[in-house]
């Protein structure tokens, strides 16, 4: 027996079932990266809103470490008083995080200066280069990953007032436990 075709509205209508429940999935995604990356509930709220995305329910808990270390750059940031405009952290198989700082290095005339983080090698004052090139290091706060951000402040100063010593490649420091680094992160954060 051969089985009968399908009326044209059916096969429509499962298409656009089909397509209805990936554009929410899509969106269900996409409001959790959005929520992973929001520094407070009500930052949360509002990044969701205002991109129309829904409330995944039930709440997805940011990853701790993002929002921890969300919280820390922006804790740095503060004592620098420099704009978080500039300020990026990211988790995936490494936790980075960068800021703009708002000087250039003499040394190198029209290079910008950042103050980078990663898990492994801690606070490193640097030049921006070109992007296919490596950063120049200027000087490295060392082997712990969770200064107070006003002793990150107090290192950039000395480094931009030429106290640090400039440092080739920093060695890494010890493997990181993800959630140590999240609680020692969120104590230095700002309310």
């Amino acid at each position: 027996m051969s089985a009968s075709p399908r009326p044209a509205s059916t096969g429509f209508a499962e298409a656009r079932a089909h397509a209805s429940r990936v554009e929410f999935g899509q969106q269900v995604r996409a409001a959790r990266t959005v929520a992973c990356h929001a520094t407070d509930p009500q930052d949360r709220h509002d990044l969701l809103a205002m991109l129309g995305l829904p409330n995944p329910e039930p709440t997805p808990e940011p990853p701790p470490l993002s929002q921890a270390l969300s919280s820390y750059v922006h804790a740095v940031a503060a004592a620098l008083g420099v704009s978080t405009d500039g300020a990026l952290c990211e988790v995936t198989d490494t936790a980075t995080a960068y800021l703009a700082l708002t000087r250039r290095w003499p040394g190198l005339p029209g290079h910008d200066l950042m103050l980078t983080w990663t898990e492994r090698h801690g606070w490193l004052v640097a030049v921006e280069t070109d992007p296919a090139e490596t950063p120049v290091v200027i000087a490295s706060l060392g082997a712990d990953l969770t200064p107070a951000p006003a002793l990150v402040a107090r290192f950039v100063t000395d480094a931009l007032a030429g106290g640090a010593t400039a440092v080739g490649s920093p060695g890494p420091v010890a493997d990181a436990d993800r959630r140590g680094l999240a609680e020692r992160m969120a104590a230095h954060s700002v309310g």
